[in-house]
């Protein structure tokens, strides 16, 4: 791993998404306060900050859970203020989630083969005989899942229904579907949430291989700080739904607001 703070060199990159004052509210209760921060082309970046802070709210947001009252988007150049979720991810967003959302009844294999799906070009009726062109089709894209299975470790369980894995592998299960898309911009909300001190090892270091093998970029929530200040580039942090910070991990970690709101506190 990294040394805490070193990064990749990528802050000075290119800005792949842009968040400009967005404000989100459901009714009377505020979940986001005129926040504003970018995510720069390959690099990992962090959003951080207590429960209720407008952490997973700011991630729907981006991937088109949740449209906010107010600001707008930028991806790739393009602005926009409301977006679907099928829109973002054919556009190269993926998510993964707090809790993790695989088909438990399907197996390692058919469950990544899902995040193809959008990769997929033959009319339904040919995807439905599984003939001609839409079997030559399959074939090439399970190729791609299984080096993604290869990547990930996980060949003893491929063939495996992920309802019966244990969590941290289908933690690493959700991953794999969402590389399986090949995203640009890879969103993952508490992706060690509930693993063991070596599921986490093994997580982080999956996370750093995506990020330098593939040149993915990466947005994470996460609240082992030793894994914040491990991984990121850059960390931005929310408190109530308004950003109190941004900057690097060494940055963010001595600023005295963070401390008064989230590091100085138990959470």
């Amino acid at each position: 791993m990294r040394a805490p703070g070193d990064g990749h060199g990528t802050t000075a990159g290119e800005v792949l998404l842009a968040v400009e004052g967005v404000s989100l509210s459901f009714g009377g209760v505020k979940a986001i306060t005129d926040v504003s921060f970018d995510i720069r082309k390959g690099e990992i970046r962090a959003i951080i900050g207590p429960n209720g802070a407008g952490k997973t709210s700011m991630l729907n947001v981006i991937n088109g859970f949740y449209h906010p009252q107010q600001g707008r988007i930028a991806f790739k150049g393009e602005t926009r203020k409301r977006m679907r979720p099928y829109v973002a991810a054919s556009q190269g967003i993926a998510r993964t989630f707090q809790n993790v959302a695989l088909f438990k009844g399907m197996s390692t294999i058919d469950n990544i083969m899902a995040g193809r799906t959008l990769k997929m070009k033959t009319g339904f009726f040919w995807q439905c005989l599984r003939h001609g062109p839409a079997l030559n089709e399959e074939i090439e894209h399970r190729k791609f899942v299984e080096e993604i299975i290869d990547f990930l470790e996980i060949q003893a369980i491929r063939k495996m229904p992920v309802g019966k894995l244990p969590y941290g592998l289908q933690k690493r299960v959700e991953l794999g579907r969402a590389l399986a898309m090949q995203p640009d911009l890879l969103l993952l909300d508490e992706p060690m949430a509930g693993m063991n001190l070596e599921e986490k090892e093994d997580m982080s270091r999956f996370i750093i291989d995506v990020n330098n093998q593939y040149g993915t970029t990466i947005a994470l929530i996460e609240h082992d700080m030793g894994v914040v200040m491990d991984l990121s580039d850059r960390v931005v942090v929310l408190e109530y739904g308004r950003k109190i910070a941004d900057g690097t991990p060494a940055e963010v970690s001595a600023d005295q607001k963070v401390i008064d709101a989230y590091l100085g506190v138990p959470h």
